[in-house]
């Protein structure tokens, strides 16, 4: 696990919405692991994205969002889908949703480095 600052967190929260190479998920995991325990992962071809997630809909994502950002969660909004569990997740549209080639819910008990952020990912998800 590493610190992030604002700024790094913003930039590490665009690979919720853009698929990204392993290394710049796994940078991301690693940071939120430090606050959140259960992450969304998704895989298309060798492209991922993850998102924080949430089995109580859209307003502890929104909260959960907010503490990864460290910023108020008055001053943010966030688009969400959910999954067939019924957990949320980070969504920009959720009627032009790319279907990925595979997809897990991980669960992080503890901080962990990019470099086993990257192994939980590729161990559930290739």
């Amino acid at each position: 696990m590493h610190d992030a600052s604002v700024a790094d967190r913003t930039t590490l929260i665009q690979s919720i919405r853009i698929w990204s190479p392993l290394g710049a998920v796994a940078d991301a995991i690693s940071v939120a692991s430090a606050v959140e325990n259960r992450i969304y992962v998704e895989r298309l071809g060798d492209r991922y994205r993850w998102s924080l997630s949430s089995k109580g809909g859209s307003y502890p994502l929104l909260r959960a969002t907010a503490r990864f950002a460290e910023v108020d969660y008055q001053r943010i909004v966030v688009g969400f889908r959910t999954l067939t569990d019924g957990t949320a997740i980070i969504c920009d549209d959720p009627g032009a949703v790319v279907l990925p080639d595979a997809w897990a819910l991980v669960d992080v008990v503890d901080p962990v480095s990019p470099a086993e952020a990257a192994d939980l990912v590729t161990g559930r998800i290739g």
